[in-house]
């Protein structure tokens, strides 16, 4: 078996690169955010069932209340912030059907309830998918749900989260906290069966996995605000509990949204992602969503809210508490940010499990699929997903894969030399060199 060199990688990755930076350079983000939210039409080894979540009322103690004050008492400096209103999230579940399956004519519930048969005991894989916070919805990502359950023999569920610039921070965690609450505890009129945090893995890549954290931070505050381990939520009229998902596992995790860490300098050669984002070129065309209105120097928040916890998760201070969580990255730009959530939350107690892959670029099993690096990548991920809804005993450990296939220990705590404050450091310089973007950005600003 051949394996490629780092150059011969290096060569397939900068081609792939310029696709993509050629089309994301030069289409509006109306137009690509458009594309990306279209029902796909490709057929796949998969069974699908689409249902709505409705909004719960607005009530003192809500799930908006919760996330307004984990913002604020996460907030260096406490400030008394807008919160988005509730709304109805449209949401999918999904299983591998190798053959047979329901009629295909079947209603969505004919279709779910099939589903759940199917993978009755196995894992309820949560999966928020990536798209930097302002592309995709979940049928772009069937091929790597389905995959998941099909490796775990369990089903995926996925949700339309609200899309930046339009329904900027915290508008999708709201909608994640809904969707994780209406698993839990079924609002009135769903179709769904009430599903065990104990059963439930949070997964997800890229912006999804940043969500995915930032839940996790929420449950956190919760905790701490109501000095128990089941805190209450008003959902729907009623007060449930608040309580811990099995686990995460996370697929390169954008979690620094300055993107100010040395690997995003350094690794830019292994990777597909752009070291300046399009949004802020000088001569990025704009559209009816952006700039947004008033402009910003951030598509996804304020400018002074990129070193929040719940927006760019690195620089959470307490991880005390939280599932066992699981990481996979390449030799990409967002490696460095996802070593300090890791040595961390290891250093705090909980377990940490991470895989680096030398020389893979982010996303790599999408958007390499047929390299063997994809193959084991997703063998890993699933296997991560059906231990923690097993409620296995796991122990943090770290590895790399090399290029030949071979893979080498790491030291769990000595992933990367960088002190909290030097991060903050890096971060702060960087905040303070946005300036809101309205389609002539000054060139010496970049």
């Amino acid at each position: 078996m051949h394996h490629p060199t780092r150059n011969e990688i290096a060569a397939i990755i900068a081609n792939v690169r310029e696709v993509i930076m050629k089309r994301a350079n030069s289409t509006p983000l109306s137009v690509r955010q458009k594309a990306s939210l279209e029902e796909s039409s490709a057929a796949g080894p998969w069974c699908v069932s689409q249902t709505s979540l409705p909004a719960p009322p607005q009530e003192e103690g809500d799930a908006t209340d919760v996330l307004m004050r984990a913002t604020e008492m996460l907030e260096q400096e406490a400030k008394k912030r807008s919160a988005p209103s509730a709304q109805d999230v449209k949401a999918e579940w999904l299983s591998y059907r190798e053959d047979g399956g329901p009629p295909g004519a079947a209603s969505e519930q004919a279709s779910y309830d099939w589903i759940s048969a199917k993978t009755r005991g196995q894992p309820t894989i949560f999966y928020i998918q990536g798209g930097a916070f302002v592309l995709n919805s979940p049928a772009r990502f069937r091929s790597t749900t389905c995959k998941l359950a099909e490796l775990t023999g369990g089903r995926c569920f996925s949700i339309h989260y609200r899309l930046a610039p339009q329904h900027p921070f915290p508008a999708a965690l709201l909608d994640v906290i809904i969707a994780y609450l209406s698993l839990v505890h079924p609002p009135p009129g769903a179709y769904h069966s009430p599903v065990s945090p104990s059963s439930i893995v949070i997964a997800g890549d890229s912006s999804g996995a940043c969500l995915g954290l930032a839940l996790i931070q929420v449950i956190i505050a919760a905790r701490q605000a109501q000095a128990t381990d089941a805190p209450l939520v008003r959902f729907h009229g009623r007060e449930v509990n608040l309580l811990m998902p099995s686990g995460l596992a996370l697929q390169s995790p954008w979690i620094d949204q300055t993107d100010s860490l040395p690997s995003w300098t350094s690794n830019g050669r292994f990777d597909v992602v752009q070291e300046i984002s399009p949004l802020l070129l000088p001569d990025y065309p704009t559209c009816p969503i952006w700039p947004s209105h008033p402009p910003r120097g951030n598509v996804y928040c304020e400018t002074e809210m990129l070193s929040h916890p719940l927006v760019s998760p690195l620089v959470a201070r307490s991880w005390t508490g939280a599932p066992p969580l699981w990481f996979a990255l390449g030799e990409e730009r967002m490696i460095d940010a996802a070593k300090v959530v890791a040595q961390n939350a290891d250093q705090q107690g909980v377990v940490v499990q991470w895989l680096e892959f030398e020389a893979m670029p982010h996303n790599w099993p999408m958007l390499f699929p047929k390299f063997w690096q994809s193959a084991r990548c997703m063998q890993e991920w699933a296997s991560a997903c059906s231990s923690f809804a097993q409620g296995n005993k796991l122990q943090s450990r770290a590895g790399r894969v090399r290029l030949d296939g071979q893979s080498e220990l790491q030291g769990i705590r000595t992933l990367i030399r960088l002190s909290m404050a030097e991060v903050v450091d890096c971060m702060g310089s960087k905040q303070a060199s946005l300036e809101p973007w309205t389609g002539r950005f000054p060139i010496e600003k970049l």
